[in-house]
């Protein structure tokens, strides 16, 4: 197994990889936060949301899911 990884990932690699994975937690992170403070991407349309019925919004607003046929 260390074999594999010495000749499958070199310094530049790891580097890389680290970067990323710093930039995928920082993002959910983000995320997290803002989720836990309210905000959100809603639009505030719920008539033309395809989510209408999963969030509090739509409930609150007396909106209901669209049905289709």
């Amino acid at each position: 197994m260390a074999n594999w990884f010495a000749e499958n990932f070199n310094l530049p690699t790891l580097i890389i990889l680290a970067v990323l994975v710093c930039v995928v937690i920082l993002i959910v992170r983000k995320l997290r936060q803002d989720k836990k403070q309210g905000k959100s991407s809603c639009g505030g349309n719920c008539a033309a949301c395809g989510a209408c019925g999963g969030c509090h919004a739509c409930a609150s607003n007396g909106n209901s899911p669209k049905k289709t046929a």
